[in-house]
């Protein structure tokens, strides 16, 4: 057996098995009536009692935070519409990839509707990611006044300073890791900067436009900027608060008086039902301070409560606002799903709303895109997106033309919709080739020489830019790993990183910075540029940080299994009661099953390379189809064996010329 499947084995995940205490199972299962198995992954999942699963079952487009609780978000707003009522030119800069590419459509597309002078740009060719001096350059050959980042620029830190000494302004709209010094910029949206109090820390770059475009919709409202006062009495005391565009400022009390903290163009908000002081109903009369009453549907015990059922009432009741972002919401769902952000939180609010949008869409490209697409003919999951819609628009930026994918979704033409429609198709198989071409060159290697590196860190000359991040993805997922790819050109190398297990590979580059040109990216998945000559020295390191702290880039993956279940239980009736945790991916994760002691039925590798499997295993009722995708050396090897297995699973519809069938999806496999 070669060393490298050994090496897979070896590391292979540590399968934990999830518990949760009898007594406070069958609390839940009780109080919810589900079913235990469904009240068991509730709980496991963090959902703990009726409020929970209520939010976690129903939360809508009406639950998402306030825009304007982002730090920056009113000095954004305000300089856009500077920009709009001076009739500046604005520039659009934006990343390659799914994200970058779909969160500059959507900001491109709400600025047309207000006949902005705006037009975008993406990242040329195949290597190098974030804005630069050239791009600076094209924006002041174009007379440029403003410039927007999105899904970039937040260590762009010397572009930002240049663009200021030509007199131009940027906002940054980013969700980065901040890597150190924040840019000069004249307002920076991004909720992972250590200044940014916004409550949400996961958003995507889609996501974090999404909230501009609702921020600056409502600041074409009546009421944008006014003062509005809740207040309820407390005896003889009068308590109440500020609240400005829907955000709580300040709380105060006081009695009888000359003067009140009450500002002549403030509006009162009073609770019809509840009586206020005497005295505060003479002044508010004398004074014509405007009031606002209305019949509170839900019970509250302080002036904190009351103030915040106002400010959710404050947002509810801008439906023309909430249609606004609904009508992008598709497309931050795609780009949330594309990024493998976590689907929970707001994030799992943006998915389930985009997806029910995704059928009506108003957008003319991603509506003729759909249909090139093999979607299955049902109710679309977030997995349906990330199999069949996201590579297509990704491909484009790993190709090396981003800008085809941005025009696609900015088009309001159906020829030119069909044309670039079936360019991005066509990209995506030439992708495709390209990266099996370029594994099959650096897997050798890898299996020579770096299986055995507590990280893979690999340089080469031979593979080719735009499918790095993918390699690195696999090779990543084959070693239980972190796998770093770096391809060089001419003096410079282009790297991309995956993680595995527990890495924070954003953490990892932070101690490696001095060796670095530029780098950025999430704590899973990074990119970077780096002089060739020193990517000895950055490896060599990499494997010290690796090994000196061990406890906290502990390497070693880890399977959390729901459940252990038998064969017999799955059917359809089963699979349509775990459809209550869609949308599933990253962070809210299918459940996962495992099944014990059981015999493998004809396993035949599969695919073009051979490297995935196919099997079978026996239940009561006949067979049940499993598919492993990727793993075929290490499977394989298991299953010459001939003994009972263990295998963790999850469960699937799959659709297959209009036939739909159950089939269990393989994520490890070991003997019994």
């Amino acid at each position: 057996m070669p060393d490298f499947i050994e090496e897979m084995i070896k590391n292979a995940p540590k399968w934990v098995f999830r518990k949760i205490a009898e007594d406070e199972l069958e609390d839940f299962s009780r109080k919810i009536e589900y079913n235990r198995l469904i009240s068991k992954i509730l709980l496991l999942k963090g959902i703990k009692n009726e409020e929970d699963l209520k939010h976690y079952l129903y939360d809508d487009i009406n639950s998402l935070n306030n825009p304007f609780l982002f730090t920056q978000m009113p000095s954004a707003v305000n300089r856009v519409k500077k920009a709009l009522h001076e009739k500046e030119k604005i520039l659009i800069f934006g990343d390659r990839d799914a994200d970058g590419v779909l969160s500059t459509a959507m900001l491109y597309n709400m600025l047309k509707r207000f006949d902005a002078d705006v037009f975008y740009k993406v990242p040329e060719g195949e290597c190098g990611y974030g804005i630069e001096q050239k791009d600076i350059d094209f924006a002041v050959d174009r007379m440029v006044k403003l410039i927007i980042t999105v899904d970039t620029g937040v260590s762009s830190i010397s572009e930002i300073d240049y663009a200021n000494s030509l007199g131009i302004d940027t906002i940054i709209i980013d969700h980065h890791v901040q890597p150190g010094n924040i840019p000069n910029v004249y307002s920076i949206l991004n909720p992972k900067m250590e200044f940014e109090t916004y409550p949400y820390k996961q958003l995507s770059a889609s996501g974090v436009v999404l909230k501009f475009i609702h921020a600056f919709i409502l600041s074409h409202t009546k009421h944008f900027n006014r003062v509005f006062v809740p207040i309820v009495a407390d005896g003889d005391t009068v308590k109440g608060a500020k609240v400005k565009n829907g955000i709580i400022e300040e709380y105060f009390h006081f009695e009888e008086s000359i003067n009140y903290p009450i500002e002549n163009n403030s509006m009162i908000v009073r609770d019809i039902k509840k009586k206020l002081p005497g005295y505060i109903t003479s002044w508010l009369g004398e004074k014509k301070i405007d009031q606002l009453s209305f019949m509170c549907s839900e019970p509250y015990d302080s002036i904190k409560e009351f103030a915040h059922l106002f400010s959710k009432l404050y947002l509810r009741k801008q439906k023309k606002c909430t249609e606004f972002v609904r009508s992008f919401i598709d497309l931050s769902a795609i780009s949330t799903i594309s990024d493998i952000m976590p689907l929970i939180g707001e994030n799992r609010i943006i998915v389930k709303e985009g997806i029910r949008q995704i059928k009506k869409t108003t957008n003319l490209g991603l509506n003729v895109l759909l249909g090139y697409c093999n979607l299955p003919g049902r109710d679309l999951t977030a997995k349906d997106i990330a199999w069949n819609v996201s590579p297509l628009i990704n491909s484009a930026g790993r190709m090396g033309d981003a800008l085809i994918a941005v025009d696609l979704f900015t088009v309001d033409d159906v020829k030119k919709a069909n044309d670039l429609s079936k360019t991005l198709i066509e990209l995506n198989e030439k992708r495709k080739e390209k990266g099996k071409k370029n594994l099959s060159i650096i897997n050798p290697i890898i299996e020579d020489k770096y299986y055995k590196d507590p990280a893979i860190v690999l340089a080469t000359d031979h593979a080719e830019h735009g499918v790095s991040g993918i390699i690195a993805t696999k090779i990543a997922r084959k070693y239980s790993k972190p796998a770093i790819i770096i391809v060089n050109d001419e003096n410079i190398g282009i790297g991309s990183g995956r993680g595995s297990g527990n890495f924070d590979l954003v953490s990892i580059l932070s101690k490696c910075a001095d060796l670095l040109i530029k780098y950025g990216g999430h704590k899973s998945a990074i990119g970077f540029t780096i002089e060739i000559n020193n990517i000895d020295i950055f490896r060599k390191r990499v494997h010290e940080i690796v090994q000196d702290e061990l406890d906290e880039f502990k390497h070693q993956e880890t399977i959390e299994i729901d459940d252990i279940i038998a064969p017999d239980v799955i059917n359809f009736q089963f699979l349509s009661e775990l459809n209550i945790f869609e949308p599933t991916g990253a962070g809210n994760s299918d459940p996962y099953f495992s099944i014990v002691k059981t015999m493998v039925i004809n396993p035949t590798p599969i695919g073009k390379d051979k490297n995935h499997i196919r099997f079978l295993i026996q239940a009561s009722r006949g067979t049940i189809p499993v598919i492993c995708w990727g793993l075929a050396d290490k499977g394989l090897r298991i299953l010459k064996e001939c003994l009972p297995v263990d295998i963790v699973v999850s469960i699937e519809d799959n659709y297959f010329r209009g036939e739909r069938s159950i089939q269990l999806v393989l994520h490890d496999i070991r003997l019994s």
